[in-house]
């Protein structure tokens, strides 16, 4: 589903192929939009935008030195055109025009998919049940599956990489039940309190419900979603329910 991005900006390739590999595989992560299913979809796309922008101002750059040489210089009075030069510049053309064509079109599928992404989060809300004053970085949340009519209850964990630049906060989600809603007649707060009461692995935990009624495919679009909004909860203030 991904696509080999040195492969088909390879300036010794078959450009006819670049294309058509290329929409290929638009194409395909377009049917994956099309059922609501958005990742890894968006994050290939952001991923494929950073890396065309990239390869197209350094390739930009290069063709302006190489248009230089392929103007010519003087040598005992005579123009002499440097053929090499100009071979590399033509292929930087082709090569620049696929490009920016590529990035015009995956802009659009980009921006479709940051669509349904805030479609998503603003369908979604998730609270705390438990008091948000206590410790944050590890907790339970319950997460509806609405297409499958399953609360999912989950173990998370807050952790930090570091990159060159900053350290980068993220979740790890570990399911712990699957608790149909025929089950949970009470209400998804009530099935948390007994869960933790008579399952608890931690002790005098941080609880959060996660409220949403669109039912797009879970683990696609849904999970990936509560996960961005519940670490931004984490690192904020929110009123309890």
């Amino acid at each position: 589903m991904n696509l080999d991005i040195s492969q088909i900006t390879s300036c010794g390739s078959d450009w006819e192929t670049n294309y058509y590999t290329f929409l290929k595989t638009i194409q395909g992560w377009q049917t994956e939009l099309i059922k609501n299913k958005l990742y890894p979809v968006i994050d290939y796309s952001s991923q494929l935008q950073k890396k065309f922008n990239d390869i197209l101002n350094e390739n930009i750059e290069s063709k302006g030195w190489l248009d230089r040489e392929v103007r010519g210089t003087f040598i005992n009075d005579q123009l002499v055109v440097l053929e090499k030069a100009h071979q590399i510049s033509s292929q930087l053309e082709k090569l620049i025009h696929f490009v920016k064509w590529a990035l015009e079109v995956n802009n659009g599928l980009l921006d479709e998919a940051k669509i349904i992404k805030q479609f998503v989060y603003d369908g979604i809300d998730i609270l705390p049940l438990s008091e948000s004053n206590k410790y944050r970085g590890k907790g339970y949340i319950l997460i509806p599956d609405i297409k499958k009519r399953v609360y999912k209850i989950y173990l998370y964990e807050l952790s930090i990489s570091w990159t060159v630049d900053e350290p980068v906060e993220y979740l790890d989600l570990e399911l712990l039940r699957s608790i149909p809603f025929d089950f949970a007649e009470q209400g998804p707060e009530n099935l948390m309190n007994q869960f933790v009461k008579y399952n608890q692995l931690l002790y005098d935990p941080m609880i959060y419900i996660c409220r949403t009624e669109i039912d797009f495919p879970f683990n696609e679009t849904i999970r990936p979603i509560v996960e961005y909004k519940l670490l931004e909860v984490i690192n904020g203030l929110t009123p309890s329910l």
